[in-house]
């Protein structure tokens, strides 16, 4: 899926428009991103935005969804470096 059809698919005219409609709730090396849709609240990351983590009924939820994604993430990292 290209970005925009990613965009199409969520009601977006294109990638750039889906962006700056969205809200950063958290950025490192990339943005996760959580956006209104004719679905839903689309909790996202720019740089897998093939592979959203899901649509929710509320912004909250969409945030805690990105948290809890983000502390996966970090926790998984330091596991690896543990083992190292």
């Amino acid at each position: 899926m290209t970005r925009k059809q990613f965009a199409l698919k969520n009601g977006f005219s294109t990638y750039h428009e889906m962006q700056t409609s969205s809200r950063v709730v958290f950025q490192e090396t990339s943005s996760w991103l959580v956006t209104l849709t004719e679905y839903g609240f689309l909790a996202w990351i720019d740089t897998s935005f093939e592979k959203p983590l899901g649509y929710f009924d509320s912004f909250e939820l969409a945030k805690q969804e990105i948290f809890d994604a983000v502390n996966q993430t970090l926790n998984a990292t330091e596991i690896r470096a543990e083992l190292d």
